[in-house]
């Protein structure tokens, strides 16, 4: 029988020693793997186990697998393509994730023996046909030993009703696990795509049309998946819903205050400012009723003129009284904020801080609390920023996204090694002020 490795792909090349951030289980990769329970197969997972980049290179030597599926990101590019580069063994490679559509090129240029399937869409079908040497379709680009695959909305391994995937949540170590209200918690997701077009994010929709229009998992498989949940993880008592989606429009608010009130979850999920701009505060009222607990709400900055660059909200009135509405209802928020966005000056930063300043000081004053994560602003290969800057600064692409580790100021102070690499300040204020605003 075939021997098959699958790897969460590891984000730090060292141990992460502080081990600080949130882990969300990697449900999509769990799926591939979960679709594959008929061959030889193990998960690693390089985060919850807490590789290294050597680790994980010696565990693939001493296994010795026919084919090893690995997932990827702009963040991580450098560090599978060392992993890819220095294996001993002759393997199979199937690498997956949305930035593939950006990076395959780049992925075509890694030095090894062993072949490379790269594919961008969906993985639960196709892998078991490459797996098997039955592929119904043909590569839409081919270099030798890599091949690159497109499964968009006219391919044969298109997932048109993701409502009938299955997931076997026993291969994710680190779940359940207690989250930041000392709740025993699992994720959950309810759909795939994205209609919102973040100039920033590599998921925007613009950048995927090819993928389709996002599709949504029914309620009926909701509910089967929280009563599985419920049986399998009697002590779990909460939920987070990892998908933009849930929470859309006053209909999926409707439908998410039925689906919770089966349950006596506490359960969490990302919303848009726009979602919660477009609702009474009853339907707030309701979903409160059936436990949830707290919003992730994509914020990004206090400026006008930023936020309409990047395509968010840009009222800054609308994204304070929606916030205040949530928290004044008793739903706690965690505000996400970027620093350092390109030409981003002094005044839009002090924008941003005197934004998130009124959002805390206006929780202070009720049940619900703000929190804020805050990252520096990175171009991630393949979104319209990172274009945009390559075309003004007549530099090489690898020159942006690879340049240098990331500096010791925000290591040591802000985020404990959040990424593995540096991409620069592309702002217009020092690199000290930028770092003092998020610390701030």
């Amino acid at each position: 029988m075939k021997k098959i490795i699958a790897i969460n792909s590891p984000i730090f090349e060292d141990k992460d020693v502080k081990n600080n951030e949130d882990y969300l289980p990697p449900l999509g990769i769990g799926i591939v793997v979960s679709s594959l329970d008929e061959y030889d197969i193990e998960f690693v997972d390089s985060i919850a186990d807490n590789l290294s980049l050597q680790e994980v290179l010696s565990k693939i030597n001493a296994i010795k697998p026919d084919f090893i599926l690995i997932n990827i990101f702009t963040t991580n590019f450098l560090l599978i393509k060392k992993i890819v580069e220095n294996i001993l063994i002759n393997t199979h490679w199937i690498i997956g994730g949305l930035s593939t559509k950006s990076l395959y090129s780049e992925i075509f240029k890694w030095e090894t023996h062993n072949l490379i399937d790269v594919i961008y869409g969906d993985g639960e079908l196709i892998v078991n046909d490459i797996i098997n040497s039955s592929l119904q379709e043909q590569p839409i680009q081919k270099d030798n030993s890599k091949r690159y695959f497109i499964v968009n909305k006219t391919s044969k391994y298109y997932v048109k009703d993701i409502s009938e995937e299955k997931l076997n949540r026993e291969i994710f170590k680190n779940e359940p696990q207690i989250n930041i209200h000392n709740e025993l918690e699992i994720s959950i997701y309810t759909s795939r795509g994205c209609p919102y077009n973040c100039a920033y994010c590599v998921a925007a929709s613009s950048r995927n049309r090819d993928l389709g229009v996002v599709r949504r998992k029914n309620s009926n498989k909701i509910i089967a998946e929280l009563d599985e949940i419920k049986t399998i993880y009697p002590k779990v008592t909460a939920i987070r819903v990892l998908d933009d989606l849930f929470l859309s429009n006053k209909q999926s608010f409707n439908e998410a205050t039925l689906i919770f009130n089966r349950f006596r979850f506490n359960w969490r999920a990302m919303c848009h400012i726009k979602s919660i701009n477009s609702i009474e505060d009853k339907v707030l009222e309701n979903i409160k009723d059936s436990g949830c607990r707290e919003l992730f709400v994509g914020i990004e900055s206090g400026s006008p003129q930023i936020l309409k660059r990047i395509h968010k909200t840009d009222n800054i009135d609308t994204i304070l009284k929606s916030v205040e509405r949530v928290l004044k209802i008793g739903i706690s928020v965690k505000g996400y904020f970027i620093c350092g966005f390109p030409n981003e000056t002094v005044d839009d930063l002090r924008k941003t801080y005197e934004l998130a300043t009124k959002l805390t000081d206006f929780s202070k004053k009720h049940k619900g609390k703000f929190r804020n994560s805050t990252f520096q602003f990175r171009p991630y290969y393949g979104t319209e920023l990172y274009d945009e800057i390559v075309e003004v600064s007549n530099i090489s692409k690898d020159s942006i996204l690879y340049k240098v580790k990331i500096s010791d100021s925000i290591n040591k102070n802000v985020r404990d090694k959040s990424f593995n690499f540096d991409s620069g300040n592309y702002s217009l204020i020092s690199d000290e002020e930028l770092n003092n605003y998020i610390k701030k």
